[in-house]
């Protein structure tokens, strides 16, 4: 009797500690059903990952992993490659797992998907939605634009919502129709607080974009998407990649280091607010080039992150496509000023990848390409007196795309050139506009107003007026040149010395 009674435990035990597993294999639907027919064509050396597992499939395409509860299984896109896109055009390369069974089979359908080495990236810093009135500044703002350049593809980094979990869809449906596929990255605000379990606050995002965390490739070029937003008590998070994320990260680097010497991370909460980020940095050891674009502060500037015997990490901190949260007075078009804390008008990036190396450029919504700087002078009004107290004599130039090794510099005169200096401040635009909040000159209107400005912008540069210049009209000119970020921009403006 002791033996059968040890014998059921045993097997309890066994029963219990079985793994689950998920297999199939990763095929070419070249009739474009979405199942696998038999015939049709097997992909080797595809990497399918449970979120912290990452294997490889064999010769004949098959694939086993184990499963994790709660997590999806998915595939690491290979290039010339992509999972089918769904209505709104998000890339469906994952498959829910865990329902209990021990062995479950799936099979990931493929399409052939031409690529070139260059090829162009649209990286949206925080959309954060919250009504449809937003939806509808989003789609004249973003969608209206980019269908015309399509990019290759479309990164939305964070902050999708602005903790409003249903308009995910909306926006999923205006971002969609540019037409161009979109690999989406979660933000804090897009975490589900009414999850008690921490570990579940993210399954809002993931039942609408897929995998909070994933790889894929596309071209020549290696990207990783983060999850760096780490859940704790109450509504607070902070910046973290956890333990199987990690795992994960150096899962996909072992399989594709040898493939590939540079490397592009997608994640929300820049590398500097991250309190793990050593962890990450050292995973990253074998790449020369290290690239990453974040979101989160509702400003953009460049970082420059050290490494020991390698170049250092360059970062984007791409600012907001809605600058500062849809704030303040809206436009002829109904669209909030928002500009963001920094004094940039809100906008998106566009990376144009060539080869092996990509240039990163600025493009502010609502106006043409060549809008690269804001440039304020001093205007004395005798009608509307009430900004002449805003007054003094310099001229500030707010480059949106430079870094702090950006040279510029201002011409008064025909061909004569000075430097301008690097000024710790805050932007003069943004003073205007809270000053003028501050009168009650937008009473009319219903918004949401701007807080007091106070953040000091990282790519701001002016000069005092000098003081030889005859009283009339000149036309300033200001260049602003980097090699590095092949930067070279120009900006107008006409000034009255009285």
């Amino acid at each position: 009797m002791k033996y059968f009674v040890l014998l059921f435990v045993l097997l309890f035990i066994s029963k219990a500690n079985a793994q689950h597993s998920f297999e199939g294999v990763v095929f070419v639907d070249g009739n474009n059903n979405g199942l696998f027919d038999g015939e049709e064509r097997k992909l080797p050396n595809v990497l399918v990952s449970n979120g912290r597992d990452v294997v490889s499939t064999n010769e004949k395409g098959e694939y086993k992993i184990s499963t994790i509860k709660d997590n999806l299984v998915f595939i690491v896109k290979p290039t010339g490659y992509i999972s089918k896109l769904d209505s709104t055009n998000k890339v469906q390369f994952y498959v829910q797992a865990f329902s209990g069974k021990r062995r479950q089979k799936h099979n990931f359908p493929l399409y052939e998907n031409v690529e070139n080495d260059d090829f162009n990236v649209a990286l949206l810093g925080d959309v954060q939605v919250d009504v449809m009135d937003d939806i509808y500044h989003v789609g004249k703002l973003v969608t209206e634009e980019l269908v015309d350049t399509k990019p290759d593809f479309i990164v939305p980094l964070g902050d999708l919502s602005f903790d409003n979990l249903e308009i995910f869809e909306p926006l999923s449906e205006t971002l969609g129709l540019v037409g161009s596929p979109i690999f989406y990255v979660i933000g804090n605000h897009d975490l589900d607080f009414k999850e008690e379990t921490l570990e579940r606050r993210d399954e809002s995002y993931e039942k609408i974009f897929g995998p909070s965390y994933y790889a894929f490739e596309y071209g020549n070029e290696l990207f990783l998407v983060l999850n760096n937003i780490y859940p704790k008590e109450n509504r607070g998070y902070e910046g973290r990649i956890d333990e199987n994320q990690l795992t994960f990260i150096k899962n996909v680097i072992q399989h594709k280091n040898k493939a590939h010497k540079a490397i592009k991370i997608f994640m929300h909460i820049p590398l500097e607010e991250v309190v793990n980020s050593d962890e990450l940095v050292h995973s990253l050891k074998s790449f020369q080039d290290v690239f990453i674009a974040s979101g989160h502060t509702h400003t953009q500037y460049h970082m420059y992150h050290e490494r020991k015997d390698l170049p250092p990490i360059h970062e984007l901190i791409s600012g907001a496509v809605c600058g500062s949260w849809w704030q303040g007075p809206h436009d002829i078009r109904g669209i909030p000023f928002a500009m963001m804390d920094d004094g940039t008008p809100k906008g998106y990036w566009n990376m144009q990848v060539n080869g092996n190396e990509h240039n990163l450029s600025y493009k502010v919504s609502g106006a043409n390409d060549n809008k690269q700087m804001n440039i304020w002078v001093p205007e004395t009004n005798e009608w509307d007196t009430a900004l002449n107290v805003l007054n003094h004599s310099y001229v500030y130039a707010n480059v949106f795309a430079a870094d702090n090794d950006t040279e510029v510099m201002i011409s008064f005169k025909e061909n004569e050139w000075l430097p301008m200096q690097k000024y710790k401040g805050v932007s003069p635009e943004l003073v205007r506009f809270y000053t003028l909040q501050e009168l009650g000159r937008y009473e009319g209107q219903k918004l949401s107003k701007n807080p007091k400005p106070k953040v000091v912008s990282k790519h701001l540069w002016r000069i005092e007026i000098p003081n030889n210049l005859d009283k009339k009209a000149y036309l300033i000119k200001i260049q602003a040149k980097n090699e590095k970020l092949q930067l070279n921009v120009k900006g107008n403006r006409v000034l009255w010395v009285r």
